[in-house]
């Protein structure tokens, strides 16, 4: 297998979920004692905060760029960005690094397309929803994206930081985002990205009709075909 890098703690909540799917994954491939080779630079969540609050994207991506270097130095073959957010940096660490970067994006653009859809809605922060980072690549691949309101963008951006991302989940929360969801399958999306890996731990296929595409299992399920050499790097 090959050695896979993660860099996380962007939050805790959903690296701890990577680690344990990209172990169940390799385990349920391998069976046995098989578990997944990784390393992890996990960051104080705090620190990257205070990056995205500011839009400091250029001390954000040269965070991600050094983290990234010392995982490759310990030896990862291949990365992944443990967040959505962390892609806007995702270039950089293209440029910089001789690894492949597993993007979700691309990896979440390519499903889309395999269900013949051309048109999703997009949950995350702030930066996920309104820069181009992540729709761009959807629309490379002929998809559009629709994003609520500036109110709704809001209310899902503070709950990401203030709730999903410290281990809080409720009902009121997911209740919101239900409405929201529905929103805008009414303006004719025919799925939803959750592009935030805390969002899938909030809302799952039994809470709703429209199509989901869960982003962090997305990804894992990549990562997992990357350390065993079965998939597209």
């Amino acid at each position: 297998m090959r050695t896979l890098g993660l860099i996380g703690g962007t939050t805790w909540v959903s690296t701890a979920d990577y680690y344990r799917r990209l172990n169940e994954g390799v385990h349920a491939k391998l069976g046995g004692s098989n578990s997944a080779p990784l390393l992890m630079y996990s960051f104080n969540f705090a620190e990257v905060r205070a990056c995205i609050d500011s839009g400091d994207w250029d001390s954000l991506t040269a965070r991600l760029v050094d983290a990234g270097r010392r995982l490759v130095a310990a030896g990862a073959e291949g990365l992944m960005l443990c967040s959505n957010t962390t892609h806007v940096a995702a270039d950089a660490l293209r440029e910089a690094l001789d690894v492949p970067l597993l993007h979700i994006a691309e990896i979440t653009a390519q499903s889309i397309a395999r269900r013949g859809m051309n048109c999703v809605g997009l949950l995350g922060t702030r930066a996920t929803m309104e820069l181009p980072f992540f729709g761009e690549v959807l629309g490379a691949q002929g998809i559009s994206v629709r994003t609520p309101d500036a109110y709704g963008r809001e209310f899902v951006h503070r709950t990401i930081m203030e709730e999903l991302g410290q281990n809080r989940f409720t009902d009121a929360t997911r209740q919101r985002y239900l409405t929201l969801m529905d929103a805008l399958r009414a303006e004719g999306t025919q799925g939803m990205a959750l592009a935030c890996t805390e969002i899938p731990l909030l809302i799952g296929p039994d809470d709703t009709s429209l199509p989901l595409f869960d982003t962090l299992a997305l990804h894992a399920r990549a990562g997992i075909d990357f350390m065993l050499d079965a998939g597209d790097t």
